[in-house]
């Protein structure tokens, strides 16, 4: 793909989308060659078994390669270990992430993201929304918790970093969330927008280290939370937010990789922003690629909406580029779309001694 490509090319590049079925269909295929979508995300309905998996991600690739603008797609999928495992047996049921800040190894942690990334790999993933990076700071948290690797900044941070190594080392891109920390909630922003009273030299000091120490280690995509941060934006939540996402992280942090926004389905923004503001709002944020995880007719509507934002002026056209630009950047990373490929059930026999010494580390 070139910058070069049209308008509407560009555009569905910034779109990651869900999508039914288990094999090649006409929504998917509408998704691919008449919206350009740049990435696809994976759930339970997308799966019967290995094999069946493997050939829909090849399927997908090889229709996305021989459409403008020719480029691969971004596969990606919920699997961090523990609770939050879209994939279920035959691969790998692995502990819950707290296990490692318990155990406080930062080579359990390693082998952990290898283990896991080498499972993606197997079948074609190239991208996982893991590490979760949030700092487990609030007992009564109801969506973080054992999802979190610490409750101590030091921790979260070494093994976080310790597990993208991990995934570096089996070819499958990280994602880092929930920027700037979504673990000092009380509420699910899967069900309503919480809001974080912390003073802004707590949240530095606590909240951000983590994904300070993983950019500074090569974190290429980091996704965003949708919760308010009242000591940097009283307004708007961080998926929304010019002073968080551009001040904070881009010209603070440094953060020169992918931002994502997380489902813009979630009752957090669903309920408290209007749908048709979603593009305009986030590309000025700093959003490079926006998710949707479910309904298609959105996806449809929200590509549809950029076009006309970008063609009024309302939305700079070198602002698509950047984005763009780092989207093709951080694909051109991405190892040939049938490198990789073998048999799980091998894999997983093999990481039976690593889930069994995770284990020994999880509360009782």
């Amino acid at each position: 793909m070139k910058l070069s490509s049209s308008l509407k090319e560009k555009i569905g590049q910034m779109m990651v989308t869900g999508f039914p079925g288990t094999g090649l269909n006409p929504e998917v295929e509408d998704l691919i060659v008449n919206h350009h979508v740049g990435g696809l995300i994976l759930f339970e309905r997308n799966f019967e078994n290995p094999k069946q998996l493997t050939r829909l991600i090849l399927d997908l690739q090889k229709l996305a390669l021989a459409t403008p603008p020719h480029t691969p797609l971004f596969i990606s999928v919920d699997q961090e270990g523990g609770r939050v495992s879209r994939l279920k047996p035959p691969f790998t049921l692995f502990p819950d992430p707290c296990c490692l800040g318990i155990a406080r190894s930062e080579s359990l942690a390693r082998r952990f993201g290898l283990a896991l990334g080498r499972e993606m790999r197997a079948v074609g993933i190239n991208v996982d929304y893991a590490p979760v990076l949030d700092i487990n700071t609030n007992p009564d948290n109801p969506i973080i918790g054992k999802r979190a690797f610490s409750d101590e900044p030091e921790w979260a941070s070494k093994l976080g970093v310790a597990f993208m190594q991990g995934f570096k080392e089996a070819g499958v891109l990280a994602v880092g969330k929930h920027f700037p920390g979504h673990g000092d909630t009380a509420q699910d922003s899967h069900l309503t927008l919480p809001t974080v009273d912390r003073d802004g030299q707590t949240l530095e000091k606590v909240e951000l280290q983590p994904f300070k120490a993983a950019i500074q280690n090569g974190l290429d995509i980091i996704m965003t939370a949708h919760v308010i941060y009242k000591a940097w934006d009283e307004k708007l939540p961080a998926t929304f937010s010019v002073p968080i996402l551009q001040q904070l992280l881009r010209e603070k942090l440094g953060f020169n990789g992918l931002i994502i926004s997380d489902d813009l389905e979630m009752k957090a923004v669903e309920d408290h922003l209007p749908f048709e503001s979603y593009a305009r709002l986030g590309t000025e944020a700093g959003i490079d690629l926006f998710l949707i995880c479910h309904d298609t007719k959105k996806v449809t509507a929200f590509l549809l909406q950029m076009l006309e934002d970008v063609e009024s002026g309302r939305i700079p056209g070198e602002v698509i580029d950047r984005s763009v630009q780092r989207i093709l950047t951080i694909k051109s990373k991405m190892p040939p779309v049938e490198s990789g490929l073998t048999d799980l059930e091998t894999l997983t026999q093999s990481h039976q001694s690593l889930v069994a010494e995770m284990q020994a580390h999880l509360p009782s």
